[in-house]
Formats: structure tokens, C-alpha cells, sequence
């Protein structure tokens, strides 16, 4: 995808120059994530081929001890699984849960090394609450990816989990431009990072249902001819997480932005997904047990 600073609404100066240059990183191919672990890249990278072995797969993660313990954690997790012989080995894991669950277990491996940089330490309450906000997601999408039976389980928790990546991957590269950290607003945001995020997730050869999910995630009005798909679920899930967010908050008039809220039970994706009252509240109830344990999974 080329991401140009055209294609999107400008925020005010500095970020528009500073996310401008970014898209352009972007576009040329260059990801660079302050931080980032060799070991998770170089196993994106593995898992873009379509060759590619659980053996390879596994002998890629087993090179780093932080990520070995991450995929064996989540493969044995009461998410996945639930009862019977624990796994210990690599291979029976990756083989077991599958290429996108060991992609979620790689991007919680990252963040989680993102968190904790030394050199990321003035922005770690942002990128704290960046994981809290794409585990909520996450466990609203993989909630409504089981109640509705259009979209795999596995995809719908990944989609939730990257959904803001662009958010992480903007709030990170401004770390070293002063500039363009007084600007690091939910509002300054929002205009960019899904078409951001959109672009690492095609940078890194992820699922391109994906890729459009994520940069499509805001459009609220969207219908379609067809089947639903994963970006009618993620635009229903990260809805429903602001919504929670704002009445956690004690504001259930507001979204994050300062516009009205919009009832996600109410919008063309939701009724594309057979979701009605009684569905979004066996999801709610789900996700909050599915949020558990994930967080229980991811750290």
C-alpha cells in the first residue's frame, strides 16, 4: 500500500511533517520500530512463505529464550488450551495452535520489549495503554469471530491485536523528534494511523484481510455486496472497545475525540454480522472473560 500524507486528512503542524515522512518510509519499504526484537522480525519474515515448515518455524523461535517462553505460554494457555497434556515442545505448539496465533504471541513478545526499552521510557504509560487498548479489541473481536461464524477466531483476535500497531509505531518514532511529541494526541492520531498500521502490516507480509481490516477499521458506514468479512468485525470491535472505554470513563455521551458516540449495535457492519442486542450482550460477557485470558497468555 502507498501511504501518502494526500490520501489522508492533515493534522496540524509539526505532526504533518513528521507523519508525512513517515509514510514515505513506509511506502519505500522501510519499517523501522525503535526496539523492535531481531527474533520477532526475522519470524514475520518466516511466516510470509507460504513454504515454509513448522520445523523451520519452530527452530526460528527456539533462537530466542523471551519468545520460546511466549509461544509455549500461549499454546498452553486456557484460551487454547484447555485440559489434557501440556505442550513442551516447539514444534507440537506451532503446529497445534497455528501460524496466526504464533504471530500474536511474536507481537506481544515485541511490545512487551517495546514497554520495557530504557530508551522508550518517557512514552511507556502511552504504549501501555496501547496494549491495554489492543488486548480489549482483541478480545471483542475474537468474542464476536466465535458468536458469529463468519471469520476465524485466530485471524479476529490477530486483526484486534494489530489494530493500533500504527498508533505504536507512530507514538515510538516520535520519541526522537520533540517536535512531534506535543502532538501525540488521540486526535492528532486517528486521521493516521490506521492507513499507517495498514502499511507495517503489508511491510511485514501479514494476511492482507488483515492489512484492509486495519486500515479500513474507521469507516463505520461501510456496506458491501457480499459475505461479512474481518473488516466488518474489526470495525464493530474497536467500536465497541471505545464505547466501554467511555463509560469506564464515566462518559457515555463523548468518544475519545470529543464527537458524539455512535452505537455500534447500530451500524451497516454490525447488522451485516447477524449481531443484535442479545448477540453484543453474550459478547460483552465473552470478551470479558476472553480479555483474561489473554491477558493471562500475553502478560
Amino acid at each position: 500500500m502507498s501511504v501518502t500524507a494526500g490520501s489522508m486528512s492533515a493534522p496540524p503542524d509539526p505532526m504533518f511533517k513528521f507523519v508525512s515522512d513517515l509514510a514515505k518510509e513506509l511506502s519505500a519499504g522501510r519499517v523501522e520500530l525503535p526496539s523492535f526484537p531481531e527474533a520477532a522480525a526475522r519470524l514475520q519474515q518466516v511466516l510470509s512463505d507460504d513454504t515454509v515448515t513448522s520445523e523451520r518455524i519452530a527452530r526460528v523461535i527456539s533462537a530466542d529464550a523471551g519468545l520460546t517462553a511466549r509461544v509455549l505460554t500461549l499454546a498452553n494457555s486456557t484460551l487454547l488450551h484447555r485440559g489434557g497434556t501440556p505442550v513442551t515442545n516447539l514444534q507440537t505448539a506451532v503446529t497445534r495452535i497455528g501460524y496466526d496465533y504464533i504471530r500474536t504471541a511474536a507481537l506481544a513478545y515485541a511490545n512487551a520489549q517495546l514497554r520495557r526499552a530504557p530508551e522508550l521510557a518517557p512514552i511507556r504509560p502511552q504504549l501501555e495503554s496501547c496494549w491495554r487498548e489492543g488486548l480489549r479489541v482483541a478480545s471483542l473481536a475474537h468474542a464476536m469471530a466465535k458468536e458469529c461464524r463468519c471469520v476465524r477466531t485466530d485471524e479476529a483476535m490477530l486483526a484486534g491485536l494489530l489494530h493500533n500497531i500504527g498508533k505504536v509505531y507512530l507514538i515510538a518514532r516520535a520519541s526522537s523528534d520533540a517536535a512531534a511529541q506535543g502532538s501525540l494526541d488521540d486526535r492528532a492520531l486517528q486521521p493516521w494511523y490506521p492507513s499507517i498500521g495498514q502499511a507495517l502490516i503489508e511491510n511485514w507480509k501479514l494476511p492482507e484481510e488483515i492489512a484492509a481490516a486495519v486500515g479500513g477499521q474507521l469507516d463505520t458506514e461501510r456496506q458491501h455486496e457480499g459475505a461479512p468479512d474481518l473488516q466488518d468485525l474489526l470495525i464493530v470491535a474497536v467500536s465497541v472497545a471505545a464505547q466501554m472505554a467511555e463509560r469506564s470513563a464515566g462518559d457515555t455521551d463523548l468518544n475519545p475525540d470529543g464527537e458524539p458516540a455512535q452505537d455500534a449495535a447500530a451500524m451497516p457492519a454490525a447488522a451485516a454480522l447477524g449481531l443484535d442486542d442479545s448477540a453484543f450482550v453474550r459478547i460483552m460477557l465473552e470478551s470479558q472473560t476472553e480479555l483474561e485470558m489473554l491477558q493471562a497468555a500475553l502478560g
